[in-house]
């Protein structure tokens, strides 16, 4: 069977359902997104969900600012719900990485992020149960937080729809056709043929595999994350707020139920390569017990909790640990991937650039700095926590 379309996305993950969305009202009609298995059933259903505004460029700061007003208002502006929590959260750094940090909040308050640079001894006054003592600052965003990537992208997927997007769910892209340097369609598993001028690779961390549909490759290796909950003692009273200890390695994020996400900081990522397939699948204590001493220094009394499960989730990362937002070498092949762990949080912004620069609108960011080909020969450099300050 033959059909057309003007767009066809492929992957239904937070990203894809947001460019869905946004193709939509940006006045294309004929928006078709194919998802191999269920929405949300890849990355972004493994992902924490934690959203804080500390980025050290312009471009992020701004792309994170226009996210977080989306994920406040959702209802009005997309329907249905996010689960955003307005925390707040708070980002700890040694004393060597001060500097940086307060040449990088003022850059952010130029662009509308509210943060405060606190004392250590201050931090009391926000959350006494972290430990201050191997910081050197800590950075307080009290409209940060937390949301629910499964429902931002049923949310977005629903919007699409109502718009008239098609969005089908159990549709695995096999081929991807061109001619005369042009992209013209994509085949599926059971046969099926869309003719389209436009294809757009949001299939996360299968996005190189998609990729190679087309003769593509892209700079993006799979690396395994694992996450690990833990069960809050009954007398930890109120959930703490997000904490991202950049000094001492660890995350926690509080989640429903008295329980806590966290997970590495100071793991290279690209160091422990992963097939996709194995998104998901359990780790046992014995991997999360040198995790679990970090965050239990950083909240000692995370020390008294319990251990609960923990999942291998993964980032799909670029060398420089940003996304790529641009279309390909094949034109009308257009990439969405590579979000190194940013993927849920600047989702907002990247449908809306992505929307912008497929349909010749001016982006509302500049898209530069995500382009295709600003690698050149350059190998991976930094780690994920550069993403925070450079």
């Amino acid at each position: 069977m033959s059909r057309r379309a003007s767009v066809v996305i492929i992957g239904g993950g937070v990203t894809g359902a947001s460019i869905a969305f946004h193709l939509t009202i940006a006045g294309v009609r004929d928006v078709i997104l194919l998802e191999r298995r269920t929405l949300a059933s890849g990355g972004t259903g493994r992902s924490v969900g934690i959203v804080r505004q500390l980025y050290p460029t312009a471009e992020t700061s701004q792309m994170v600012v226009r996210s977080l007003g989306v994920f406040q208002r959702f209802r009005d502006a997309v329907g249905g719900e996010s689960g955003y929590v307005a925390c707040g959260a708070l980002i700890g750094v040694s004393p060597a990485m001060r500097a940086k940090l307060e040449a990088t909040v003022k850059l952010q308050r130029s662009v509308g992020v509210r943060a405060e640079v606190l004392e250590p001894r201050d931090l009391a006054r926000v959350e006494p149960r972290i430990d201050p003592e191997h910081l050197g600052a800590v950075l307080y965003e009290p409209d940060s937080g937390y949301g629910d990537p499964t429902a931002v992208t049923n949310g977005y997927a629903d919007a699409a729809r109502r718009n008239g997007a098609r969005i089908e769910q159990g549709v695995e892209v096999v081929a991807i056709e061109s001619s005369a340097g042009r992209v013209t369609g994509v085949e599926t598993a059971t046969g099926d043929y869309i003719d389209a001028p436009i294809v757009v690779n949001a299939a996360g961390l299968w996005s190189p595999a998609v990729a190679r549909l087309a003769n593509i490759e892209l700079p993006i290796l799979v690396g395994r994350h694992p996450v690990f909950v833990v069960e809050r003692d009954a007398s930890f009273g109120r959930p703490h707020l997000v904490y991202l200890d950049l000094a001492g390695g660890s995350y926690a994020r509080p989640e429903t139920g008295g329980l806590t996400l966290t997970g590495s900081l100071t793991d290279d990522e690209r160091q422990h390569p992963m097939e996709p397939e194995l998104l998901g699948a359990d780790v046992g204590l014995d991997e999360a017990a040198e995790v679990l001493e970090r965050t239990g220094r950083a909240i000692p009394r995370l020390a008294e909790a319990r251990y609960r499960r923990g999942w291998a989730g993964a980032f799909d990362i670029t060398p420089d640990w940003m996304p790529i937002l641009d279309e390909s070498p094949l034109r009308g092949f257009w990439i969405a991937a590579g979000m190194s762990g940013h993927g849920f949080k600047l989702s907002p912004a990247v449908g809306e650039m992505m929307a912008a620069l497929i349909t010749g609108a001016t982006a509302p960011v500049d898209p530069a700095p995500f382009a295709f080909g600003r690698f050149g020969a350059k190998g991976s450099s930094g780690t994920f926590v550069a993403s925070y300050l450079g």
